[in-house]
Parts: structure tokens; C-alpha cells; sequence
């Protein structure tokens, strides 16, 4: 079965991402940016050097399909609910 892109509702706080490239991350929340009034998704990473930076990004960009050498993929894929 071919990942899923990420959904709305799974964007709740504690839930575990996998970004197409391999980087683990964890959504911190929601958000409204407001220059463009869209839904923004806050995340952390779960290693490296940068796991104390909250970072974030709109939905949309959060739900798009990206052209890899293997074919299309979602840009994140949810590998664990939130407890």
C-alpha cells in the first residue's frame, strides 16, 4: 500500500512524522499564519542538532506530493498517533 499524505486532523500534538528525505519530526501543534490566514502545522525534529527549534509550515506544503527518483511521494507520512 502507497503512503498517505499527512490529513488535517492527524496534525494534533504528539504525532510522529516522516518527511520524504528521512527526518524524523513531531507535530508541537497548530497554528494560523497570518499573512495568508492558512492552517500552519508546528514541528520539531527528533534528532540532530536542531531538536530544541520549532518549525513550521503550511498545511498545504505539509500535505504536497513530491517527484523523487522512486516515483511521487507524500512530502510527510504519519508513523505514530499521538498517546
Amino acid at each position: 500500500m502507497p503512503p498517505i499524505p499527512l490529513n488535517p486532523d492527524q496534525c494534533k500534538p504528539g504525532v510522529q512524522l516522516r518527511h520524504y528525505k528521512g527526518g524524523l519530526y513531531t507535530v508541537v501543534g497548530t497554528c494560523l499564519i497570518e499573512a495568508t490566514l492558512e492552517l500552519g502545522v508546528l514541528y520539531k525534529p527528533l534528532q540532530g542538532d536542531k531538536q530544541d527549534t520549532v518549525w513550521m509550515r503550511p498545511l498545504a506544503d505539509m500535505q504536497e506530493m513530491v517527484s523523487t527518483e522512486n516515483g511521487t511521494v507524500p512530502r510527510f507520512v504519519v508513523i505514530a498517533e499521538a498517546e
